[in-house]
């Protein structure tokens, strides 16, 4: 043993090449003990903060507005009142509100009810969007003319409306007085 600058080194001797060797460093078994108390904290930090939360929300933020838009489309194409009427889990779209004719589905399978657009999302077709719930605007159904504008069940032009989709957190859809536009 050579103490050199503090540290103590043990001399490898070989005939042409003497060696010296620190004595510090970590164990293996330290090693795998500092890993994997890394990955528990990592597992922990991980339930505790979901990307997945978010995304669900976002998509069926972008669903609702679709849906929306939608019903503003059937509206104008078909030159009736359409509307879409809002439940805490879901909506139905209707082709001619005056007549209660629901629109029909879309093509996508969450909005498909027998072929009419009536979207759940409590219901097994609608698995992506379980625990997903909306809070109703204040003018409920809102109804689209034949120009696109928002009215009210009776023909009436309305205020902007709010809908609030809500999964772990909100998010809201506004639909425009006069205009129309979606904006989430």
């Amino acid at each position: 043993m050579k103490v050199s600058g503090g540290r103590l080194f043990k001399k490898l001797s070989t005939p042409n090449f003497p060696l010296l060797t620190c004595k510090k460093g970590f164990t293996l078994i330290e090693t795998i003990m500092v890993m994997v108390i890394a990955v528990i904290l990592a597992a922990v930090v991980a339930v505790r903060w979901s990307p997945f939360d978010t995304i669900k929300l976002n998509s069926a933020t972008r669903k609702v507005a679709a849906d929306i838009r939608y019903c503003q489309t059937v509206a104008i194409s078909t030159q009736t009142r359409a509307a879409i009427l809002f439940n805490a889990n879901g909506y139905d779209v209707y082709q001619n509100y005056a007549s209660l004719i629901l629109a029909p589905s879309s093509g996508d399978p969450c909005s498909d009810s027998g072929g009419n657009f009536q979207v759940a999302f409590n219901a097994g077709r609608c698995s992506n969007y379980s625990g997903v719930t909306i809070t109703s605007p204040v003018t409920n159904p809102i109804a689209f003319d034949s120009r696109g504008t928002p009215v009210n069940s009776g023909g009436t032009t309305i205020v902007s409306q709010t809908v609030t989709v809500t999964y772990n957190g909100n998010r809201q859809i506004t639909i425009e007085a006069n205009t129309g536009r979606i904006s989430y």
